[in-house]
């Protein structure tokens, strides 16, 4: 009489709480993977919307307008000789915030000028660029576009000379020979803070 080959209820159940287990760590370790990836991908879209900003932010003071175009002549003042106003203006207080004011030459159209203004709200910051034209007075820019959130504080040093860098704290400076700008942000990883040194020598 030949014995019946096969499994018995314990060892199925064995294999089945095996299976179990290594399914349990496989969906772990997926789930780990994925959470990763997300981490990374929303960290690298956040450094990317910052690179672009900063980017542009010095792209508006490098195409600065230079001393050469200048407002016209007042009435009865023909012996005064025309000045150009402020190619940037910053200003920076506890109160107010960050605001950076720039007269740029307009990329779309050649001989012409706008301003461009940058500036915190809140915890946002903002940028907004005026009608572009080829003589003054230049219109003022309107409202702003939200170009980056989560901002939680901003400051500001300018360049002196025989000084180095000063703090920019309720005051205003035009035409610095440079800027650092230091940027705090509150991300999903916590604060993180960036510094962008632009320099403004002609």
């Amino acid at each position: 009489m030949k014995t019946q080959q096969g499994f018995t209820l314990i060892e199925v159940m064995v294999a089945i709480l095996l299976m179990a287990v290594v399914s349990l760590i496989a969906w772990r370790g997926l789930d780990s993977v994925t959470r990763a990836d997300s981490h990374l991908q929303a960290s690298s879209e956040q450094s990317d919307g910052l690179l672009r900003v900063l980017n542009q932010l010095q792209r508006d003071v490098d195409m600065r307008a230079g001393v050469e175009l200048s407002e016209p002549r007042k009435v009865g003042a023909e012996d005064e000789a025309p000045t150009a106003p402020p190619a940037v203006t910053v200003r920076s207080s506890d109160s107010k915030g960050f605001r950076l004011d720039i007269i740029r030459g307009a990329a779309d159209q050649p001989g012409a000028l706008q301003r461009v203004r940058w500036w915190v709200k809140g915890d946002t910051l903002y940028r907004a660029v005026a009608e572009a034209r080829s003589r003054y007075p230049l219109p003022a820019p309107g409202n702003g576009v939200a170009v980056l959130s989560e901002v939680s504080d901003v400051q500001v040093r300018v360049w002196e000379v025989d000084k180095g860098w000063r703090q920019l704290s309720g005051n205003r400076r035009e035409d610095p020979l440079g800027l650092e700008i230091s940027l705090s942000r509150q991300t999903a990883q916590g604060v993180e803070r960036y510094r962008q040194v632009i320099g403004l020598l002609q």
